[in-house]
């Protein structure tokens, strides 16, 4: 499908051209190939206007473009269900990634928000927005914003990027690797460290000294290949595979017993989620296992076989094959220095490549930030 480098395209790249002159990177003419993973792409007819109700897997789609939030919405990415169909009463969860402008910077936004009943037409209510972006290096998620009293919470952590801006937003830049920079080559296995120090719930303020340390090391993965989803799309995907913690080697995740894997296009930005856990985990509000969570999770049935990166990852750490078991998917890795094998369960997943019509025949609005706390739109500063 070819890309759209009419209007729309020049009006995005101005938009960004003034975040990357800020950054410690060589300007750029237009934005990087990864942004294209990141924000989900809307079809254009030979006017180059939006063609809403098609999505960019559609035969008819020839042209596309990221969508950007001077946009309405063609269309929404949402859960797979069983069957495909949602029970009138029953909550839909939906997912847009938006290429976002505030103040002249641009950053990705994944808005999820919920419809409170699938079968009314009364509007989306905001849920959570993931801020995403890329530096020179790396691409990552920033932080988040979730609803709630008083505009809502903003979470994230400060990374060893802190002195490049320590009053800047890009004292949030890292806090959550995703992938490298440059899109990587197809089955090629990306690897990294990072240390930042965590902060889940509140965002320590911009005018803040750096802190003295990063407490918090993780072991980030990445490959990329072609993927079939739950919805029978066949995509090409970035996998990223990040580790709660990391050895001292650097190459194995070392005690850490939670992961979370992440699943990006260039038609759809993020379309998947998983939450693995180590055999040894226990879950603290209930004391559940990770099988017993996958169990439950198992019933529902909403997730196709996961993604599968095996072999030899690092040179620490070997990957088995994934495998199906009394319905739950695993694998076991391997430390090779030392021989000790865990085998990690997908706990639960969403896969989020069904897509739905807005409910405006012209397009739906982004999504409401009115009333949103002040301080999320400190990881566009």
């Amino acid at each position: 499908m070819a890309k759209s480098f009419g209007p729309a395209a020049i009006a995005m790249t101005a938009m960004l051209a003034p975040l990357i002159a800020a950054q410690p990177t060589k300007a750029a003419a237009a934005p990087p190939e990864i942004v294209d993973f990141l924000v989900q792409d809307v079809c254009l007819n030979n006017s180059g206007d939006i063609i809403v109700g098609m999505i960019p897997t559609d035969a008819r789609c020839k042209n596309r473009r990221d969508l950007t939030s001077a946009d309405r919405m063609p269309y929404h990415l949402t859960k797979v269900v069983p069957q495909n169909a949602v029970d009138c009463g029953a909550r839909r969860t939906i997912r847009d990634n938006i290429l976002w402008q505030y103040q002249g910077n641009a950053r990705v936004v994944g808005a999820v928000q919920i419809q409170k009943d699938a079968c009314r037409t009364e509007g989306f209510i905001p849920a959570y927005f993931s801020v995403r972006w890329y530096d020179d290096q790396f691409a990552f998620i920033m932080g988040w914003w979730s609803r709630g009293k008083d505009g809502g919470t903003v979470g994230g952590g400060i990374s060893s990027q802190c002195p490049k801006g320590p009053h800047s937003s890009v004292r949030y830049f890292r806090n959550w690797l995703l992938t490298s920079r440059t899109v990587p080559a197809n089955g090629a296995i990306g690897i990294a460290v990072n240390q930042k120090k965590s902060s889940n719930i509140g965002l320590l303020p911009m005018s803040g000294p750096c802190p003295d340390d990063y407490p918090s090391k993780v072991l980030a993965l990445w490959t990329r290949g072609d993927f079939t989803y739950s919805s029978g799309k066949r995509l090409n995907t970035i996998l990223s595979h990040p580790y709660s913690q990391v050895d001292p080697s650097g190459l194995t995740p070392g005690k850490a017993r939670q992961m979370e894997r992440t699943y990006w296009t260039r038609e759809f930005g993020q379309v998947r989620w998983e939450a693995w856990k180590r055999d040894d985990y226990t879950r603290s509000r209930d004391g559940k296992s990770a099988s017993e969570m996958a169990e439950s999770f198992a019933d529902v049935g909403t997730c196709s076989k996961p993604f599968e990166l095996k072999g030899a990852v690092t040179k620490g750490l070997t990957l088995g094959p994934v495998e199906q078991i009394n319905g739950i998917y695993s694998q076991v890795a391997t430390d090779v220095r030392t021989g000790e094998k865990h085998r990690w369960i997908m706990a639960t997943c969403q896969d989020m490549t069904a897509t739905i019509a807005p409910q405006d025949p012209k397009g739906d609005p982004m999504p409401a930030v009115q009333g949103i706390t002040p301080r999320y739109w400190d990881f566009w500063r």
